[in-house]
């Protein structure tokens, strides 16, 4: 196809379509028309909207091959979202043969059982939702300070575990995660991440060593109730180096 004719919509037949990029193909809203277009615009024509036996529909021309009807449609009018999930698309009212943009929408498939009380990731560790880690059948630390040379002192550091893995020449390395990271990737934070712009894991008692599932839930970076949370936890975390520090003639004293 000529990529100077590759619109975003517009009217062909009397119909408003859209192009689908994917297919190379235009697409009604209804799912009932389609058309494409080539170089030779002698060449131009609808397409055949062929019907299986469970009632789905699909386009058959040369090139590509088979096309979903309703994927070409969802793709054009309901895009599947960007966010890295996985996701399925489905008929609303369970009739494969409407096709129409209205009548689709995409649904997660969850990687765990939304009522699983611990979670095994891709790396090996189980997730509780209270917000325990395990590997290796141990309960691993939740790692808060460490020594910092530069200045002769202990120092609050963003919560994470440590563990060991073996990297790409079979050697074992030392790992460390975020714990607001494995909680999230357990899909133990409540809320909807999809349409945010910056999303960003908010305690909601504002005690950033709560890592309780019910503790947890997704926000915008820039919202009001993020940022009260990071000025809090940014004083708790002086808190506590303060405290490390009592009696290290190093740190300064009010």
């Amino acid at each position: 196809m000529n990529k100077s004719r590759q619109r975003f919509e517009k009217n062909i037949n009397g119909k408003t379509m859209r192009y689908c990029q994917k297919y190379n193909i235009w697409i009604d809203r209804e799912g009932n028309y389609a058309y494409r277009e080539y170089n030779n615009a002698s060449w131009n024509a609808p397409l055949i909207i062929y019907k299986r036996a469970d009632g789905s529909k699909y386009l058959n021309p040369k090139s590509p091959g088979e096309i979903p009807l309703d994927e070409a449609v969802a793709i054009c009018f309901n895009p599947m979202p960007n966010d890295g999930k996985k996701y399925i698309l489905i008929h609303k009212d369970k009739n494969l043969g409407n096709c129409r943009a209205d009548n689709l929408e995409w649904k997660e498939v969850r990687k765990f059982s939304p009522t699983a009380t611990e979670r095994k990731l891709d790396n090996g560790l189980i997730v509780k939702r209270n917000g325990e880690v395990i590997d290796k059948k141990k309960v691993l630390p939740v790692v808060t300070e460490t020594g910092d040379s530069d200045t002769d002192r202990m120092v609050a550091i963003d919560p994470y575990v440590r563990y060991f893995r073996k990297n790409r020449w079979k050697r074992e390395e030392e790992v460390h995660t975020r714990i607001d990271d494995l909680m999230a990737a357990a899909e133990f934070v409540g809320g909807d991440k999809t349409s945010m712009t910056r999303p960003r894991v908010l305690h909601k008692d504002m005690d950033y060593l709560n890592f309780d599932e019910e503790n947890l839930e997704w926000v915008e970076e820039n919202s009001p109730e993020y940022q009260v949370y990071m000025k809090r936890k940014k004083e708790d975390m002086d808190k506590l180096t303060k405290k490390l520090n009592w009696n290290n003639p190093n740190f300064p004293k009010d």
